[in-house]
């Protein structure tokens, strides 16, 4: 499977999330912000949970690297969560169905790629909100200078996997796209921290 492939399949969903979000929009605050980690926090830990066992026994050390909420965490810390906070978030309910390898890695193309398109949004965070990747924008600066390598890196992987697994793949991506779509879109889980405890203020 080719990413353009994933691509292409899943473009419609893709617009349709960078669109209800508009995160570049000049309205979005710090408090919006913290309000999106927590929304991502609430999905990435049952997400997490789920995905990481099916790679095990294939393919042990390829998840491990690439989890993404231990950044969240951290970046809502440094915005002033608590650790009571984060355990008040709400987790999502509805995940993608991933029965196998090919559909576990169709659902990581939708995380993965958020860590490539998230380079963009971490320069308008910077001059935005004066939010930096060592300073409450580990999340969205992805791999830093290896976000490239390991794009590049998932592509090959996925382009090596047996073409039984094309199906799986391209049904979980569109399913992650819109479960995590309409969470993220969800003003009723905007997540339960109270905003960083009130930490991150409106700028």
């Amino acid at each position: 499977m080719e990413l353009n492939c994933l691509r292409n399949a899943t473009a419609k969903q893709h617009e349709n999330v960078e669109r209800d979000l508009d995160l570049l929009r000049s309205s979005f605050t710090r408090r919006d912000y913290v309000s999106l980690l927590q929304r991502f926090y609430g999905f990435l830990q049952p997400w997490e949970s789920e995905v990481e066992p099916l790679f095990e026994v294939e393919l042990p050390e390829f998840f491990a690297p690439r989890r993404k909420l231990p950044n969240i965490a951290a970046d809502l810390r440094y915005l002033g969560c608590t650790d009571e906070d984060l355990a008040s978030i709400d987790s999502c309910q509805e995940l993608p169905t991933l029965k196998g390898i090919g559909a576990a890695l169709g659902s990581v193309y939708v995380i993965e790629g958020s860590s490539l398109g998230g380079r963009i949004i971490s320069r308008r965070l910077a001059g935005h909100l004066g939010v930096l990747p060592n300073a409450g924008g580990r999340f969205f600066s992805g791999y830093g200078e290896d976000t490239g390598r390991m794009w590049s890196a998932f592509g090959e992987l996925i382009k090596g996997r047996p073409a039984a697994e094309n199906d799986e793949m391209l049904e979980a991506a569109a399913a992650t796209f819109d479960l995590l779509g309409e969470w993220l879109g969800s003003a009723t889980h905007a997540g339960s921290a109270a905003h960083a405890g009130g930490a991150a203020h409106d700028e």
